[in-house]
Formats: structure tokens, C-alpha cells, sequence
């Protein structure tokens, strides 16, 4: 059992500053924790200090212990990877350090909301974020995705990464509106020396897992464009392809390998490949009926299932954003995409006091008037995306898009 690494507060007695751990001359102190995943990882708010002061907020993620050397091995490699991405739109890993025998890993904190926040907020509004928000912030994130496809190692090998868990909560919007992807450590790649497992396991939130992932197929930067797709088209929407009724028989898939996911999740893994590998054009073509023709005929090429059909780079599927956006919202920038955001609150907060969902726990307590804040203060959970809550049973704890609190001396 992986040991505790946080403190509770006692009611009516001033929280103290617990150190964690100490990596050279910089303390890490506990602040709060942001959420519990089905996967058995626990990410933390913490503040770093150096010997001369102050040194800011961080975001510590703290992994199971590996079972096996082979799982140690792997941990490490996926670690290593992430040291080598150098790109604005990637948060930065800055650590590995094993604590109670356990792997923590320290991040960059951005503060700011998730793209699970903002469905929320969509979903309590009852509707979504202007076209060029989202055009925005995806072309943010395949930019950084391209970078990260095509990286080289120090020989100028590629190491054909591929993310494997581009998903809303891995996609964060700042206070100033910059955007950034989060958590490579499920990323695969060519890294020499990788151990390489045979076992089912399908990496990541399999809500936007590609088809030839639910297949257990090799995987290249296409499965990413995929997933990618998918996060632009419950953007635009507010949909998502499994959270839509589908009476229509599902037909077995041919010799299906037996399939594992990471956390429970609320249909069987069968279930999720199949409905998945007859999501067609039409499909698309029908859940994006109201989104613009360049940008409905982007989702229909991003989400096709044969990956050779597919928008082939996240590099091009960021430049057919920028063109939409030139076009259509040239002036749209990362202080829009912020004050939009921010009063995207103001409305889903107020929509929601108006209706009084509290009254007998029919909402979850994710979004209060503190939260409408540009800057929103901690503290508050953080609600799960619309329509896909019950894929992946997370159990969040507290939503981190506040500023840090400091503690009482």
C-alpha cells in the first residue's frame, strides 16, 4: 500500500507547512490535494522553497510504487522522456524523487482551469465557448503535441513519442489564456533501452482513446490527431461520441484481444472499442451539424478511423485551426480566450445560483462565485467533464485552478 505523503487540517487549529521531501537545497511543502485518479495517483499542490526564500507553487504527482523491476524500469524511462520536452505549450517536469517509497514527480503548476472545467461550465451555462476559443486552445496543444511527435534524440533518431492521454483534464487554459498539455508519463516512444509490456492495457482516459488503441495496435502521431478530435468536437459541442444514445446493435469486433484500462470504467472495455469503431463520417458529420463547414470538415478528416485518412501531423491540424482563425477571428488572442473564459464563469455561476441545483446535493460543489474569479481562489472540487463522467470514475478531490494560500504562521 502506497503510504500517506499528505497532511489533514484540524479544524480551529492554524494549518503548519509540512516539508514533503528535499531535492539539493530546495524544500518541498505540502499545500493541498487536487485530485485522487482511478489509477492510484495522487496529484498535489505544493510550494517549493529555496534556502533564500520564497520559490513558488508546483504540482507534485505522486505514482504507485512499481510492483516489478520491470515497472521500475519503465517508470524511469517514461520519467527521462518527459525531461527531454522543451516547448511553451508543455508544462515542464522538473523532478523525480522517490519518497516513502514511493515515485514523486514534481511539475510545473499552471495555475488556471482544465478543459474539464471549462465542459462544465458549458454544460451549466447551456452553452459552449465561442468557435474561436476552441480553434484557439487546439491549436495550441497540436503545436505542442507536434513538437513533442517530433522529437529527436541526441543521435537526431526520432523518438516517435505519442502521447496516448490527450485528453480535457490533461489540457489546462491559464489566467492569461496560455495553454498547456500536461502528463507525458503514459507517452510511448523509441527511447533505447524502453521496456516494452505485452499486457492489454490501453494507457490513459479511454474516453479519447483512438480505435487502434482500443485495438491494442502499434501506435504512431495519428492516434493523438484522434484523440485531438475528439477534445475539438466536445469543445464545439458539448458532445462526445459515448455519451450519445445509441440503440443500433454492436457487432463484435473480429478477434478482439481482451482489453485492460487503467481505472474502472462505467461500460465494458468491449463495449467502449466497439461503439468506437463504428463512430463513421456520418457520425461525425451529424454531431457536428452546427460547427462551422471548415471546421466540421477538419473533425470529420481528424476522426476518421483509418489513421492513413487522418489529418496526418498534429502540425497540420494546428495550421488548419490558425487558417480557420485568421479567417474568421484574426484578432482572437490569449488575453480573448482569458476574458472569455473568465466570464464564462461569471454566467455558469450564476446560472446555477439561480436554479438552487444545490438544494438536496443534485450538483457537485465544483463551481462557486469564487471560482467566477479571474484568479479563483482553492479549495473547490473539480466536477468531471459533461457526458463522460461515468467513463472514468476519478474521484477528484479539489480543483487547482486557484492561486495559493499561504499558510498561517
Amino acid at each position: 500500500m502506497t503510504p500517506d505523503t499528505t497532511t489533514e487540517e484540524i479544524p480551529g487549529v492554524p494549518r503548519r507547512p509540512r516539508v514533503l521531501f528535499n531535492v539539493g537545497g530546495t524544500a518541498f511543502e505540502f499545500v493541498r490535494k487536487l485530485e485522487v485518479r482511478a489509477t492510484g495517483e495522487l496529484i498535489m499542490l505544493a510550494r517549493r522553497r529555496y534556502r533564500g526564500g520564497l520559490g513558488g507553487p508546483v504540482v507534485i504527482k505522486r505514482l504507485r510504487s512499481p510492483a516489478t523491476f520491470v515497472d521500475a524500469q519503465r517508470l524511469i524511462e517514461e520519467v527521462e522522456l518527459t525531461f527531454r520536452l522543451n516547448h511553451p505549450g508543455i508544462a515542464k517536469v522538473h523532478h523525480l524523487k522517490l519518497y516513502r517509497g514511493a515515485p514523486h514527480v514534481v511539475m510545473e503548476y499552471v495555475e488556471g482551469r482544465s478543459l474539464d472545467t471549462v465542459l462544465n461550465l458549458m454544460a451549466m451555462r447551456r452553452r459552449p465557448l465561442s468557435v474561436a476559443f476552441a480553434a484557439y486552445v487546439l491549436s495550441e496543444v497540436a503545436e505542442a503535441l507536434h513538437s513533442a511527435h517530433t522529437l529527436l534524440d541526441e543521435w537526431n533518431r526520432p523518438l516517435h513519442i505519442v502521447h496516448r492521454d490527450v485528453s480535457p483534464r490533461n489540457i489546462r487554459v491559464g489566467v492569461h489564456g496560455e495553454v498547456k498539455l500536461l502528463h507525458f508519463t503514459a507517452a510511448s516512444s523509441s527511447l533505447i533501452g524502453r521496456e516494452v509490456t505485452s499486457r492489454p492495457l490501453v494507457k490513459g482516459d479511454v474516453a479519447y482513446a483512438s480505435p487502434e488503441a482500443l485495438r491494442r495496435e502499434p501506435l504512431d502521431a495519428r492516434s493523438d490527431v484522434f484523440s485531438l478530435g475528439l477534445v475539438l468536437l466536445e469543445l464545439l459541442t458539448g458532445a462526445h461520441p459515448l455519451s450519445v444514445e445509441d440503440n443500433a446493435p454492436l457487432a463484435p469486433l473480429p478477434e478482439a484481444p481482451p482489453l485492460l484500462s487503467q481505472g474502472p470504467t462505467w461500460m465494458p472495455m468491449p463495449e467502449i472499442a466497439a461503439r468506437m469503431a463504428k463512430l463513421s463520417s456520418d457520425d461525425v458529420q451529424r454531431l457536428a451539424g452546427d460547427v462551422p463547414e471548415l471546421l466540421r470538415a477538419l473533425l470529420v478528416r481528424a476522426l476518421h478511423q483509418d489513421p492513413a485518412q487522418r489529418i496526418p501531423t498534429a502540425d497540420e491540424f494546428a495550421t488548419l485551426l490558425r487558417a480557420w482563425l485568421r479567417l474568421h477571428a484574426p484578432d482572437y488572442s490569449r488575453h480573448a480566450a482569458a476574458e472569455e473564459l473568465s466570464q464564462a464563469a461569471v454566467e455558469a455561476t450564476a446560472r446555477r445560483n439561480q436554479a438552487d441545483l444545490l438544494e438536496g446535493g443534485l450538483h457537485p460543489e465544483g463551481l462557486t462565485a469564487d471560482e467566477a474569479a479571474v484568479a479563483p481562489e482553492p479549495g473547490k472540487d473539480e466536477p468531471l467533464p459533461v457526458g463522460v463522467e461515468a467513463l472514468d470514475e476519478r474521484v477528484p478531490l479539489e480543483d487547482d485552478d486557484g492561486v495559493i494560500d499561504e499558510p498561517e504562521e
